[in-house]
Formats: structure tokens, C-alpha cells, sequence
């Protein structure tokens, strides 16, 4: 659920054109504090933060 809730702010943001490399450092730093395991591998996080840094959102 905290997560979704930091995914929730990087949209807002990202609606509202913050850099993309600095959304998905910062939801990674945030969410990874809390719980690292949504990084641990290929998941979807990583798949979806990639598309954004990639510009394809």
C-alpha cells in the first residue's frame, strides 16, 4: 500500500513535468527505505520506472 501511495505522488508530479530520472530516483529511495523487495528483481516497479526514465509514459 505505501507504494501505491509514493506512486500516487511520483503521477502527480510527473503530470505537473518534474524531471523523470528524478521521480524514479526518488520513489526508488523512498519505497526502498521502506521496503526494498519491490526492486529486488525484474518486478514490474522496475519495468514501469524504466518507462518512465525512457520517456514512453
Amino acid at each position: 500500500m505505501y507504494a501505491l501511495v509514493e506512486f500516487r505522488k511520483l503521477e502527480v508530479d510527473h503530470d505537473n513535468d518534474v524531471d523523470p530520472e528524478e521521480l524514479s530516483a526518488r520513489f526508488k529511495e523512498t519505497v526502498g527505505a521502506f521496503d526494498s523487495t519491490p526492486f529486488a528483481h525484474e518486478s514490474q516497479w522496475n519495468l514501469s520506472l524504466e518507462e518512465l526514465e525512457h520517456g514512453i509514459w
